[in-house]
């Protein structure tokens, strides 16, 4: 069972909570993954993603600590340190043999320290940092993309995206990553014939495909976009693959995709590289 996000975990700083249910929604989707035919590129994709998500949350935190001056921060940054090690270490092994991390090695762990976390040591901070004129903002400044220009110019939460994966669970991935900077339309197909469809009906900034699709392929639907009318010839198209020879990357460019990325991907990669492809269509 994956763990439900439920108002006793809320800190009370709608910031800090969005955090923790991406983190929670990281999780639950390595317990998704257990048997999934993609099991090695989810987890490696998971482990980045929770790798880079405890970084930027806990830097969020504490800044949000320091301009408090919240009196246990020392402590605290303790608890995150340990937390962080941890993932390294699921993460390095993964690096070294993908057979040696299975999701399920690292549930326990997460569940556990996650939700203890949240509901124990997070809520002894509540009523320093709850309605703090400068918290929020120390918060603001800290951005998972690094502040990179490109990023900066990206009005998140207007961005419309198709996602065309016929895995289920690694769609979900990309969705929690996308959500997680304020993405709320989001569309996700798992065949070409719908992948078409949505394209020649609903506006889009930009189209997120995997490689295989099914017994289909994603560079073929690149084509087509690119023999499109002019608003749809210009789409920018990012093709995933966990396939990899370095000859595939210049496959997808000749074939008329932006940009090409290898699973298991890298959660801010992957919304520098959409940044970057949105900011150059526009």
């Amino acid at each position: 069972m994956g763990v439900t996000w439920s108002e006793r975990m809320s800190v009370g700083v709608p910031l800090l909570d969005s955090d923790h249910k991406t983190l929670i929604g990281l999780i639950n989707h390595l317990q998704r993954s257990i048997g999934d035919d993609e099991e090695y590129a989810s987890v490696g994709s998971v482990l980045q993603a929770l790798d880079e998500y405890a970084a930027h949350h806990f830097a969020r935190e504490e800044k949000m600590m320091e301009a408090c001056r919240y009196p246990l921060l020392t402590q605290h940054h303790g608890t995150h340190t340990s937390f962080a090690d941890k993932v390294a270490a699921f993460k390095a092994r993964y690096t070294e043999d993908r057979t040696s991390v299975r999701a399920r090695d690292c549930l326990t762990f997460l569940n556990s320290w996650l939700i203890d976390h949240i509901c124990t040591t997070d809520m002894n901070y509540r009523s320093w940092l709850i309605g703090h004129p400068g918290a929020e903002a120390a918060a603001q400044r800290v951005s998972l993309t690094g502040g990179t220009a490109k990023s900066a110019q990206v009005d998140w939460p207007k961005l419309r995206v198709l996602l065309v994966d016929d895995n289920l669970n690694f769609c979900e991935i990309l969705r929690t990553i996308l959500g997680s900077v304020g993405v709320a339309t989001i569309s996700a197909v798992h065949d070409l014939d719908s992948a078409k469809a949505v394209i020649g009906q609903d506006r889009l900034d930009i189209v997120v495909s995997d490689w295989h699709v099914g017994e289909e392929s994603g560079l073929d639907l690149v084509k087509w976009v690119r023999r499109g009318p002019p608003d749809q010839a210009g789409l920018p198209v990012l093709i995933l693959s966990g396939h990899e020879r370095m000859t595939n990357r210049d496959l997808a460019l000749l074939a008329g995709a932006d940009e090409f990325m290898e699973k298991p991907i890298s959660a801010r990669n992957l919304l520098l590289g959409v940044a970057r492809l949105v900011g150059k269509a526009a």
